[in-house]
């Protein structure tokens, strides 16, 4: 081969190696991750609102206003339409629009129109019966009629952390005070509940038969107003005289009840009347 001709092989192969051709090997360098955005389907939509859930939270766009907020996530949305006073959820107030999002362990109620804004937040039943849920943290006691919360009542519980036993209960029965029936301590009105042996924290030296069949834990009335919504009982739960003559007559012999605090009992000081 001539030098000439040497050349320009070698400078033709120098060209085509840096467009890429032949058999020279080009490296790319790698891109970052770009992540590709998705869809997500609707949880829930009609003509006034649409539920879709994100990576923060589930979306609730009001198609009304144009406005969209974020809630906590969701599994499943059921609307509300022209709710009067007196049914649930929420007996209290009338709902106009709304949905109610649930997930495992609380449920929303919204309103949509005329405002958009959170109307309550709630422990989720996991029922769909009638049923007491009692909070020791919050001292609030929730009332479901068939899964829905219809109203909640200020509550005494126990002075002790543990004077209030926590478990699955029933209602064992129920007192109307004819002035000789019950203590002037325990209002007009009691509803015993029906607490095994091994739940009664309150034993003394032998086992106490009252308390699984109803007569030494109960929710009742007061002669203390001033007692609700402080830790001030000897275990019950105590009811203002308003509210457990309304209460005792939305509950029937059988009920369930259910009494927790969020964070459990160990650990937790003494209670005193101060809160």
């Amino acid at each position: 081969m001539k030098k000439s001709d040497l050349v320009i092989y070698v400078v033709t192969a120098l060209l085509l190696a840096n467009l890429g051709w032949g058999c020279a090997v080009s490296e790319k360098r790698p891109q970052p991750y770009k992540k590709r955005s998705s869809t997500t389907k609707p949880v829930y939509e009609d003509a006034g609102v649409q539920v879709y859930r994100q990576e923060n939270g589930t979306v609730v766009f009001n198609r009304n206003t144009g406005v969209k907020k974020t809630f906590q996530n969701c599994n499943s949305v059921r609307r509300i339409v022209d709710k009067p006073v007196g049914t649930a959820p929420l007996a209290g107030i009338a709902i106009q629009e709304g949905i109610r999002l649930e997930n495992d362990k609380t449920i929303l109620i919204i309103e949509l129109n005329p405002e958009f804004k959170i109307l309550s937040v709630y422990p989720h039943p996991h029922s769909n019966k009638d049923k007491i849920f009692i909070n020791k943290d919050t001292n609030t006691l929730y009332l479901y009629k068939n899964g829905d919360l219809f109203k909640t009542y200020p509550v005494a519980t126990g002075k002790v952390s543990n004077y209030t036993p926590e478990g699955d209960f029933k209602i064992a029965n129920k007192i109307t005070d004819n002035e000789d029936v019950l203590k002037p301590q325990l209002g007009r009105r009691w509803m015993g509940l029906c607490v095994p042996m091994e739940k009664d924290n309150r034993l003394r030296s032998e086992q106490d038969l009252r308390a699984p069949e109803g007569s030494k834990y109960g929710i009742h009335g007061t002669d203390e107003a001033e007692s609700i919504g402080k830790y001030a009982s000897g275990g019950c739960i105590r009811v203002g005289e308003t509210d457990i003559l309304e209460l005792f007559d939305l509950v029937e012999v059988g009920t369930p009840v259910e009494i927790r605090s969020s964070v459990g009992t160990e650990g937790r000081k003494t209670r005193g009347d101060d809160k």
